[in-house]
């Protein structure tokens, strides 16, 4: 028995959300420590969050504890415990086994020449080294402070890492809805942390299709965040938000409290804009804060806006393809033969290789709207991949219009088909690999076939040479049937393409 006076323990507060309170991990045999840690930092508060401790007596316990909790600020670490060395296999196990390089170490030892300090800080990546008896209240306090600054300064890059990438991954394609979703979820990430000491920040906007009348939550990140997408603002807005709501939009001015700022972003394109919310702010914010907070409400407003015309430009081409195919689709039906040259040409190969006859009449159509598209396609579609890529995204934009059409029903799956596998082989020696033989169906054959002829055909080059240098491939790249009927028929195929 210690002859120690105990504190008693204090019981452990639950974590109230995400950035309520800095993980405090406590591992040492000795309880007096224990208690003496949490009495000299009680009222320990930094960027408003005080501090939430968890113990452990033993180096094993340590690495259960920072297993259950790998998002922990600190943990002060006994070297000597039930080895002479269990603190630094402790340390160890953070950084090497958890592969953990953001919480900070500190450790303390009551036998400094057990546990050299130079030794210690060139063998092991710890942050701080403190002997007990020289650990005053202060200094604890001091060392613990330090700490939570270099934690929160590391975790802030690394959120704006994260946030970067976000956006990075939606640059190449910003101007899909998908894409645009990363796109504000990176931005809201980065907010988050810029501005630190933030519990949550919300990014909504109205949604027709969900709820024409209510903001809807677009981009979460922080306390709740999975759980708040696609819902109505109000429910993840604090009181003294929702009082303030209306105001805002209808004013244009933010609303800046204690806790909680909400900012209306305008819309160039729409009536109604969106709304920027931050929440569980643990201090004022300072007027450059506020004014990133404005700059971030006009920016994404014009991101969102340029997504938009291009939304509605996809939508009138969309329109305009369909009504130039409608005339195709009646002379298909009427005349049982196509009037463009590519979709002649996809009639030859699919009768020679007896392909159904509604399906040749799909096939008709999806050739026809391809060759529209392959032909203002980016050069050497062939063999550049990222004029493939260019033209994917291009057919997608331009088949929007037609998705919900009767009449194309059954062509722009076809269409969507072909581009996802525009890297495939018949041989399964493609990208990804993952399709070959009779699994990559005649028709998608034809159209990557026929989508080639007009990708080089945009790069000036005739339809001649391109078919004559398929028809001398090595079999692989499409069914020994295909190859057949394209040898075959080459001098028809070729007479239709001519005026193409």
């Amino acid at each position: 028995m210690t002859d120690h006076y105990l504190f008693a323990d204090e019981p452990v507060i639950a974590q109230e959300g995400l950035n309520e309170r800095w993980k405090i991990l406590i591992v040492d045999d000795e309880p007096e420590v224990h208690a003496v840690t949490r009495l000299a930092l009680s009222d320990f508060k930094f960027l408003g969050r005080g501090l939430e401790f968890y113990s452990a007596e033993s180096g094993e316990e340590g690495c259960k504890l920072m297993r259950e909790h790998p998002d922990a600020a600190i943990i002060l670490l006994d070297v000597v415990m039930e080895t002479d060395d269990a603190g630094l296999k402790v340390a160890r196990y953070i950084r090497e086994d958890l592969d953990n390089h953001f919480t900070r170490i500190i450790l303390r030892t009551g036998q400094p020449g057990q546990a050299p300090e130079r030794t210690v800080i060139i063998n092991y990546d710890i942050n701080d080294y403190k002997s007990k008896t020289e650990l005053t209240a202060q200094k604890l306090f001091t060392a613990v402070m330090s700490s939570l600054r270099s934690y929160r300064d590391i975790m802030s890059i690394e959120h704006s890492r994260r946030g970067l990438e976000k956006i990075l991954q939606s640059s190449a394609d910003l101007f899909s809805e998908q894409s645009m979703d990363t796109f504000l979820g990176g931005i809201v990430q980065q907010l988050s942390w810029l501005i630190g000491g933030v519990r949550q920040v919300l990014y909504a906007e109205i949604d027709p299709e969900r709820n024409a009348e209510e903001f809807t939550v677009r981009a979460a990140f922080g306390d709740e965040a999975d759980n708040l997408f696609g819902r109505p603002v109000k429910a993840a807005l604090p009181i003294e938000a929702l009082r303030e709501l209306k105001s805002v939009v209808a004013t244009g001015n933010g609303f800046y409290s204690d806790t909680t700022a909400l900012i209306f972003c305008p819309s160039h394109t729409r009536t109604t804009g969106g709304l920027l919310c931050l929440t569980g702010i643990a201090r004022p914010l300072s007027d450059a804060e506020r004014d990133l907070l404005r700059l971030f409400s006009e920016q994404v407003q014009v991101a969102l806006s340029n997504v938009l015309r291009e939304h509605d430009c996809q939508q009138f081409v969309g329109e305009l393809v369909e009504r130039v195919l409608n005339l195709e689709h009646h002379q298909l039906l009427e005349e049982g033969k196509a009037r463009h040259p590519a979709g002649r040409a996809a009639l030859i190969l699919a009768d020679a290789l007896a392909v159904d006859g509604k399906e040749q009449r799909q096939l008709a159509l999806a050739a026809t709207l391809m060759a529209i598209i392959g032909r203002v396609a980016e050069p050497r579609l062939a063999t550049d991949s990222n004029a493939a890529r260019v033209y994917h995204q291009r057919l997608m934009r331009l088949t929007h219009g037609l998705k919900n059409r009767d009449n194309y029903a059954g062509v722009i799956p076809l269409l969507q088909a072909a581009c996802a596998a525009r890297y495939e082989r018949y041989d399964g020696a493609g990208i990804p690999g993952e399709v070959a033989a009779e699994q990559l169906p005649i028709a998608q054959q034809i159209l990557a076939l026929l989508a080639i002829v007009y990708a080089e055909l945009a790069g000036g080059k005739q339809p001649a040479a391109t078919l004559k240098q398929l028809s001398a491939e090595p079999e692989g790249r499409f069914s020994p049937q295909l190859m057949d009927a394209l040898r075959n028929h080459l001098a028809t195929v070729l007479a239709t393409l001519e005026n193409a």
